[in-house]
């Protein structure tokens, strides 16, 4: 019986090798990923994206574990992800932010349905705050993933090949940017504190809930169970 030779479907077989057209590849790809995340903020899109990227990234770092190639590759992919990869967590945790508020006034109108102008006129400012973190920070997001194409397709290749020259770089490089991302959300933004404030209300919520009395949040929560449960389950199966 002939061996069967392995065909490899990678991405550096199917693209051109011009970087000019990865550059473009890339903003048209990425770009359009972080559009849909935009467009479809209300349905959560952007935590089951991440769900789905975190799964995909898992079974790429596990093939290239078996080639014994996991850390270079690793640490080439976050030479340029340091801008992509922070460009979508933006673009997720607000649109998450936006969603839940969201699904939280449409509940609280429709308990005060009769007070709905005098309460959209109450908390105006908040709503006007609300959606000017909202542009802010997506303009930022998608500025991110725009500057990290033409890294990704002009020097990211380049890096990779150095990382392979010895294990020790690419785990320091990883290491510092470990380092980045826990002094920026833990230290610089305080994160494990907003952490402890935001499980701190959902408890309170979810224990409302038990006792039968409805509070806006829970709607929030439910859509946000509904729109991220089936895409794990989906993964799963």
């Amino acid at each position: 019986m002939a061996p069967v030779q392995d065909y490899e479907n990678r991405l550096e077989n199917q693209l051109p090798q011009d970087e000019w057209t990865r550059t473009t590849f890339y903003w048209k790809n990425n770009l359009g990923v972080a559009g849909y995340r935009i467009l479809t903020t209300v349905w959560y899109s952007g935590v089951s994206s991440e769900i789905v990227q975190a799964y995909v990234g898992g079974l790429v770092n596990t093939i290239r574990n078996y080639e014994n190639t996991m850390m270079p590759f690793r640490a080439a992919i976050e030479f340029h992800g340091i801008l992509e990869m922070t460009g979508f967590f933006i673009i997720t945790a607000i649109t998450a932010r936006l969603a839940w508020n969201i699904w939280k006034g449409l509940a609280f109108i429709m308990s005060y349905h009769k007070n709905a102008k005098r309460l959209i006129k109450r908390y105006r400012n908040r709503i006007k705050g609300l959606l000017e973190d909202y542009l802010i920070l997506v303009s930022i997001g998608m500025l991110l993933i725009f500057l990290a194409a033409p890294i990704e397709a002009y020097i990211s290749p380049l890096v990779w090949g150095v990382f392979d020259m010895a294990l020790v770089l690419p785990c320091v490089f990883l290491t510092l940017v470990a380092l980045f991302y826990i002094t920026v959300f833990f230290v610089q933004f305080r994160g494990w504190e907003m952490i402890k404030k935001d499980a701190k209300k959902i408890r309170t919520d979810i224990k409302s809930l038990l006792q039968g009395k409805f509070v806006p949040a829970h709607l929030s929560l439910s859509m946000f169970i509904l729109f991220t449960i089936p895409t794990i389950i989906i993964i799963l199966m």
